[in-house]
């Protein structure tokens, strides 16, 4: 539950990312380069905010007992 959790915040805030530089290159650049800027963003957030999420939520290494 934790990881889908952690996914769905990675996905809003890339989005919020994506959605900001989309506006950035149409207002600043071109409207007609922020398309396709902008779809070949908002898919591959899909991506990067799994892997994001798995990383955060991988379960840490149990540490060894101590010698003795």
């Amino acid at each position: 539950m934790g990881l889908l959790i952690a996914y769905i915040i990675c996905l809003v805030l890339g989005q919020t990312i994506t959605v900001t530089i989309g506006l950035a290159v149409d207002r600043l650049y071109s409207p007609v380069a922020s398309l396709p800027v902008s779809i070949a963003l908002y898919f591959a957030m899909f991506w990067i905010a799994w892997k994001v999420a798995v990383r955060i939520t991988e379960p840490k290494p149990a540490s060894p007992p101590p010698p003795g």
